[in-house]
């Protein structure tokens, strides 16, 4: 059906032409039509509004959604502002789904945690996201312990950021350490995020002159995507020229 037909008939398909919008917003976003993105997320996440007041239960989820689209599309035109205030509206409704359904709503609170607090590199917010991830991982190791990783590099980011190396490290090295048990089963999920990984490393220890392990790093994040870019040279041609150029940066 399409969203033309469905507006005419509001009371009817009002709960697809949200759903219409918002994966709309998501391809217009994708292909930086921003300002097409924006209004199609506002008119949908205006429209799920609507929806609660009738249905709270089913449609509150779908605001958060709709917010935390809102907040990646701002977050990525530099909109810091507008961003926090839509990722915190989301973070609130999360936090009241994941007291009335703890088995389904931990994981979008958490994840909403992690993108605060990479937008205001706020270390609190991240630690409690991962704390989150790791008690899902518990059950669900296959979901969850990928987004223990991402955090971990999320955490090491800041922490390299505000000078705490010893800390970086740790976290690096349990990402990295994560990463490699999950690339054993699927390569061709988790090879990349090893390569990732690898790289903040080298990078932490080019900073602190330890030229040796850095070359390692690089090195094998350098082969990991060469490998890949054999496949898919427009994804991954960026990663190796930079690697290349780290690599060709550090003393001899």
């Amino acid at each position: 059906m399409s969203l033309s037909i469905a507006r005419k008939n509001p009371d009817t398909y009002l709960p697809q032409v949200a759903a219409t919008l918002n994966n709309l917003g998501i391809l217009n976003g994708a292909q930086n039509r921003v300002n097409e993105a924006r209004k199609e997320h506002e008119e949908a996440l205006r429209t799920y509004r609507r929806l609660t007041q009738k249905d709270s239960e089913t449609y509150l989820p779908y605001v958060a959604l709709t917010l935390d689209n809102l907040a990646l599309l701002d977050s990525a035109r530099n909109q810091i502002k507008e961003a926090r205030k839509e990722y915190e509206d989301a973070l609130k409704i999360y936090r009241e789904l994941a007291d009335k359904n703890p088995e389904t709503y931990p994981a979008y609170v958490a994840k909403t945690l992690n993108n605060l607090g990479m937008l205001d590199l706020n270390q609190s917010r991240i630690e409690e996201a991962l704390k989150t991830y790791r008690e899902l991982a518990q059950k669900k190791p296959q979901t969850f312990l990928p987004k223990v990783a991402l955090t971990l590099n999320n955490l090491g980011i800041l922490d390299s950021i505000e000078n705490r190396m010893a800390e970086a490290r740790n976290e690096y090295e349990e990402a990295l350490k994560t990463y490699r048990e999950l690339a054993r089963k699927n390569p061709e999920s988790y090879l990349p995020d090893v390569a990732l990984t690898l790289t903040n490393l080298g990078m932490l220890d080019s900073d602190q002159n330890r030229t040796a392990e850095a070359r390692k790093e690089y090195e094998e994040a350098l082969k990991i995507l060469e490998d890949f870019a054999k496949q898919d040279p427009e994804q991954y041609t960026t990663d190796v020229k930079r690697l290349k150029k780290l690599l060709e940066e550090l003393p001899k």
